[in-house]
């Protein structure tokens, strides 16, 4: 039988202290209960200083919905060579708390003070070896560019691409 899952301040603590202990300084939890599921719904805490590299789902099927359930969240669009298009700060206390994104949208995102709490909602089943492109335009994961890259999107305007 499927217990109730609450989404809930014990829950944002426990995610918190997995992301401290993380050296990718994030951490999930699963709502769902396989990846089979038809709707895949994860809760995600961020610290100061993850790096998620940009990507894209590319799989017709895999819109994005986005949701700041606590703390301020930067999300950043890009097009497909990297120029920013769009820069949100998804926040349960702001005016955007959300935003849901098409198949084939270059995206990011990082806590913008010490630490936040998202949920992620994607149309499943959940296949991890379709599941995102990564921008060739973006360093990779735990390489001293990353750092860079993130720098840079603290500090970007619209329209610049990171060099």
């Amino acid at each position: 039988m499927l217990m109730s899952q609450l989404i809930d301040q014990s829950l944002y603590d426990q995610l918190i202290q997995h992301a401290a202990a993380s050296p990718r300084r994030r951490a999930h939890h699963n709502l769902h209960q396989s990846y089979d599921e038809p709707v895949q719904r994860v809760c995600i805490a961020l610290l100061s200083g993850t790096y998620v590299r940009p990507h894209a789902h590319t799989q017709t099927h895999q819109w994005e919905l986005i949701l700041g359930l606590q703390g301020e969240t930067c999300l950043i669009v890009f097009n497909d060579s990297g120029a920013i298009k769009r820069q949100i700060i998804l926040s349960d206390t702001s005016h955007t708390a959300g935003i849901e994104l098409p198949p084939g949208t270059w995206h990011t995102l990082y806590p913008v003070n010490k630490q936040s709490i998202i949920l992620e909602i994607k149309q499943g089943p959940y296949n991890p070896d379709a599941a995102a492109r990564f921008a060739d335009w973006a360093p990779e994961e735990s390489t001293p560019e990353a750092a860079q890259f993130l720098h840079w999107l603290a500090h970007a305007e619209t329209g610049s691409s990171f060099s």
